[in-house]
């Protein structure tokens, strides 16, 4: 059946170095617009230089891409990595560039253009690093934060798209709301929309629907904390293993405090089999934690893209369930922090005893290290969820 169906657009900015990032904005976008477009008969456009702009002249290159876009869109979404991109004739690079067209727009109506803007936190290979490269992307940064922005990072592609799909679910939500209200209201509003079209749509069910992924989030949520117990279990029992082992070495001091160092030894070794054994542990756990948070908040997020459905049959609830279920489990991880911080430090403060001891230790040490980092990223994906729910509970 015919009907009205709102078209937002975004233009993707970015240098050439984040192509994977590219690629997965396309498949969110697509996958939300089934959403949308059922839901609140909206959808979003992707504008993109590759796509959208045709062979030209202008006064230098990046002037042909502005006058073909023409600033017609209404999210400006730009990626970086390692590098802000080629410069141009008046701006350090084209994406430079085109964030200042976006932000004096901005400055000129707020509520006309949302402006999204990402940095990829993941290791460069040290042939395709570019130092002034990098420094112009921590003086963007520092200039982001003079302007007042607020952007957001991320460790990989599978995060990357997590937020995505929480952020721009809110920027729908959020522009929804105001189409729907300057309906109502039959009044002039002072946003830029684009007109709406009308589409023949055959609605499409998907095969998992809002309850089936807040199930997989719950269920994976639940893998994680059991992954937290086992790895907390493990800590326990080696620190309880560690003092057991210095005990028994006192315990071998004759009258002069000298050490029967053949005995020593092979303590020292049962010391190194234990720290291996830790590790071991934690590698499996810690893989199992960060896949389980990957499926867990992907599955949040599409449930979050729903949200038009929370608003029915006690949506509240569930959006105040999800929020304090998020809050301790973040909490929890925070304290968490703290505890393996003091453990880590503990371990690395062991004395060089043995060539084996020495490795055990480094590797313990390497390993806590990476789960210190998950716990981190999981603490800031979930604040990073909170903030939204928080944002859709505005749109009510």
């Amino acid at each position: 059946m015919p009907r009205n169906e709102t078209i937002i657009s975004a233009f993707v900015a970015s240098p050439a170095d984040v192509e994977e990032e590219r690629t997965a904005l396309e498949s969110v976008v697509a996958e939300l617009n089934k959403t949308w477009s059922k839901n609140l008969n909206l959808r979003l456009d992707l504008l993109k230089w590759e796509t959208d702009v045709h062979p030209g002249f202008g006064q230098y290159p990046q002037d042909v891409i502005n006058t073909q876009i023409n600033d017609e869109y209404d999210i400006f979404i730009a990626i970086f990595w390692g590098r802000v991109g080629s410069p141009t004739k008046e701006y350090e690079s084209g994406t430079l560039e085109e964030f200042d067209r976006a932000y004096k727009r901005h400055l000129q109506d707020r509520k006309s253009l949302d402006i999204l803007i990402y940095f990829k936190d993941q290791p460069i290979a040290p042939s395709r690093m570019d130092f002034k490269q990098l420094a112009k992307l921590d003086e963007m940064k520092k200039m982001l934060g003079e302007k007042g922005g607020l952007y957001w990072t991320f460790d990989n592609t599978k995060d990357f798209e997590s937020l995505l799909r929480v952020h721009l679910s809110k920027v729908a939500q959020d522009w929804s709301s105001r189409i729907g209200y300057a309906r109502e209201e039959k009044a002039e509003t002072n946003y830029k929309s684009k007109p709406t079209r009308t589409h023949n749509l055959v609605d499409e069910a998907d095969d998992y629907g809002l309850l089936d992924y807040l199930e997989v989030y719950e269920d994976r949520m639940y893998d994680m904390t059991s992954s937290l117990s086992s790895i907390a279990e493990a800590t326990e029992k080696v620190g309880q293993q560690f003092n057991r082992r210095t005990t028994e070495i006192d315990s071998l001091k004759n009258a002069n405090g000298d050490v029967d160092q053949r005995r020593a030894r092979k303590i020292i070794k049962l010391s190194s089999d234990d720290m291996e054994h830790y590790s071991e542990i934690l590698e499996v756990q810690i893989k199992m934690m960060s896949k389980s948070r990957e499926d867990a908040f992907e599955a949040l997020s599409k449930a979050l893209a729903m949200h038009v459905d929370f608003r029915k049959d006690g949506g509240e609830d569930n959006l105040r369930e999800l929020e304090d279920s998020l809050i301790m489990m973040r909490d929890s991880a925070r304290k968490g922090i703290s505890g393996l911080k003091g453990f880590k430090d503990s371990m690395s403060s062991l004395p060089k005893l043995t060539i084996q001891l020495n490795k055990s230790k480094r590797r313990a040490v390497k390993i806590l290290d990476s789960l210190l980092e998950e716990i981190a990223t999981t603490i800031q994906t979930a604040t990073d969820v909170l903030t939204t729910i928080e944002g859709l509970r505005e749109l009510k």
